[in-house]
């Protein structure tokens, strides 16, 4: 019987404490995104810290995971260069993320890039970011590294705007919306 009454008890604890919990659980969801610090070299080697250096007041951060979701990015590039040119306060940046790895590993990585990448005018926007994978999509709340993860920020790092995956015709009208409250 004691055992009972003990369990009962118990159980009411835990129906009553739920919701608490399910609230708490909620807020931490709910917790604006904010793009973390991170220092590194641009393709044209000139020393970065995001967010704070970047040139916009806007900026929309083109952000893969692999190599392969280069395709993803290009649909973005001709709407990216369009706003730069009709938005004083706007840039765009692509950020490659890879896991931190070792120096020579880093080096090979941004001097690959530096040889794909034909045009030195575009290494400037081009930001190769070693760090734990995870914790950066944590930060960003980016679900997953299946696809491109695009975000307008400011300069303080707030998320104002998201999408993923290649560009749609609705991701574009959202963007330019966000763009013109901004």
């Amino acid at each position: 019987m004691a055992y009972r009454i003990r369990f009962l008890g118990q159980l009411v604890l835990c129906i009553l404490l739920l919701p608490s919990a399910l609230a708490f659980q909620g807020n931490e969801q709910r917790k604006p995104a904010i793009f973390p610090t991170i220092t590194a070299y641009s393709l044209d080697k000139t020393k970065v810290t995001l967010p704070t250096d970047l040139a916009g007041q806007a900026n929309l951060l083109l952000i893969s995971f692999e190599p392969e979701q280069q395709k993803q990015i290009e649909t973005w590039m001709p709407l990216a260069q369009a706003l730069q040119h009709t938005h004083f306060n706007f840039r765009w940046y692509r950020l490659p993320v890879s896991e931190r790895e070792n120096f020579i590993f880093r080096w090979w990585e941004s001097s690959s890039m530096r040889s794909e990448e034909t045009d030195p005018e575009t290494w400037p926007w081009i930001i190769p970011l070693y760090a734990n994978k995870v914790e950066f999509r944590n930060a960003l709340q980016i679900q997953n590294e299946h696809e491109i993860a695009v975000l307008l920020i400011d300069r303080q790092g707030h998320v104002l705007w998201r999408a993923s995956g290649a560009m749609t015709p609705s991701a574009r009208d959202s963007l330019t919306a966000a763009l013109g409250q901004h």
